[in-house]
């Protein structure tokens, strides 16, 4: 579809969560493009409707779109979405615990689906959703939006073409580690407050939300403003995202991001690990952590290749193999070309600081006054990086050849009209989001276990089925394909 397309033969799409993702990223996207956002829904009156109002400032400041000013209705319970049949698909932005029920039923409808990461809150879930998509047939994306920058398809297109040689170890460095102030890197457990002293003032009754339906499946809570924050505004929701109830930490925040390059590197977007090791760091001091340790969890893939969870660092995904390192972040690149190393604490030091010597450094977007130069300065560095990669390895002639979007909704609409996978179909949202899921369970369990990625379950008697579900889930809104 292009701009002439006529509006009567545009795709309706709906969203369902207008929180700050929702109304920053994706409205934006989407009502810019060749769509008719025709409905927004979330269960907080304030915000669907200023939902509903950008949608008829933005379509009543163009000509050729006034006649839908007044079209995009404002709903306050998703199945009245999924319900309607002049909705083609719906665009799920709510909090992680809500997202697989929602999309299996939108896909029940015959709904294509676009939905934020992580996919879904746990492994029971992530499975449900990949047989939803192969019984139902309907496009789906995930928003694994690395996907489709540039950068990142590089680095994965060079480790896919062995210009590192044989992968051995991958460090995805997400969250705040041992003894972080506030967040750490797994979920927390549960609480109402973030802090005791402000708990009455974060729990006073808000009338414009329907508090039973935030909660969905997870286990009753009073209300809290710091996990549905009162009205329209800039807060980011990291209170939820770290609650045992509602989500998986940055384990699932920013793991489906970085963990997700890694799979799409050594190509298991339909596998996964067969042995988690615990970690050995020590056990979090911080009492919001539950005793917890925030990192050095290991996945060990049946090809030996191996993944260290580390805290955030200058690059998100590293891959070490036998002749290099390509190591990558957003707007950050670098290539080096030389004998396999095992990552150690003063490589990953040297690394960070651009100041590793240990390889041939083939182009790389940062040094070491990174931090301190201009944004633009930025921009024009990795654009020079991967320019110059384009040239050293003739990226766009090498056998493998990666699917290539230049923008997650951009793809998703176009699938909706090709009918053709989206770069990140609901099998590799999922598989991903295992990975996630499987990186918090250890953490929260402290545990270990043997895995079988086929049958996505425990192995060899190790670990314990109730870790990878809800036993139960309130009101009946348990997932069921």
């Amino acid at each position: 579809m292009n701009a002439s397309t006529p509006l009567s033969e545009r795709p309706h799409v709906a969203l369902i969560g207008i929180g700050i993702q929702g109304r920053e990223v994706l409205l934006k996207e989407f009502i810019s493009r060749d769509v008719i956002v025709a409905a927004i829904c979330d269960c907080d009156r304030v915000r669907r409707e200023d939902g509903v109002r950008r949608v008829n400032e933005y379509y009543g400041a163009r000509d050729e779109l006034k006649s839908l000013v007044g079209t995009c209705k404002a709903v306050a319970d998703f199945r009245d979405v999924i319900a309607d049949p002049g909705i083609d698909a719906v665009c799920i932005a709510t909090p992680d615990h809500w997202h697989a029920y929602i999309a299996v039923e939108a896909m029940k409808n015959g709904k294509d689906v676009y939905c934020e990461k992580p996919l879904t809150y746990n492994v029971d879930e992530s499975v449900k959703v990949m047989k939803a998509q192969a019984k139902y047939d309907r496009v789906f994306q995930t928003g694994s939006m690395q996907r489709s920058w540039r950068e990142f398809r590089t680095a994965a297109m060079l480790v896919r073409n062995g210009v590192a040689g044989d992968i051995r170890f991958i460090d995805c460095n997400f969250g705040e580690g041992t003894d972080a102030p506030l967040l750490g890197g797994p979920s927390q457990p549960h609480r109402f407050f973030s802090k005791l002293d402000n708990a009455e003032a974060e729990g006073a009754p808000n009338p414009d939300v329907d508090w039973d339906m935030w909660l969905g499946p997870a286990p009753y809570s009073p209300y809290s403003d710091q996990c549905a924050p009162r009205g329209v505004n800039e807060f980011y929701p990291m209170f939820w995202r770290f609650d045992d109830y509602f989500a998986t930490g940055y384990c699932g925040d920013w793991g489906a991001h970085h963990l997700d390059i890694a799979q799409w590197g050594i190509d298991m977007d339909s596998s996964g690990p067969v042995k988690i090791v615990c970690s050995d760091a020590p056990h979090s001091r911080n009492p919001l952590h539950g005793g917890r340790r925030q990192q050095g969890m290991k996945f060990l893939f049946g090809n030996g290749i191996v993944i260290h969870h580390n805290p955030f660092s200058t690059w998100g995904t590293v891959f070490y193999g036998t002749k290099g390192i390509v190591a990558v972040n957003r707007g950050k690149i670098a290539v080096w070309e030389g004998k396999g190393v095992e990552p150690t604490a003063e490589i990953r030091k040297a690394l960070a600081e651009a100041d590793f010597t240990g390889m041939k450094l083939i182009a790389a977007s940062i040094g070491k006054d990174y931090g301190k130069v201009a944004v633009q300065q930025k921009d024009n560095a990795l654009v020079t990086a991967l320019d110059k990669l384009d040239s050293h390895y003739s990226i766009d002639t090498l056998p493998v050849q990666l699917y290539k979007s230049a923008n997650q909704i951009g793809n998703f609409i176009d699938c909706m009209k090709t009918r053709k996978p989206t770069i990140a179909p609901a099998e590799t949202g999922a598989r991903t989001s295992i990975l996630c899921q499987l990186c918090n369970i250890s953490y929260i369990y402290d545990s270990g276990f043997d895995w079988d990625p086929v049958a996505c379950t425990f192995a060899n008697g190790t670990g314990d089925e109730h870790w990878l579900r809800r036993d139960y889930c309130r009101n009946g809104w348990e997932t069921r394909l």
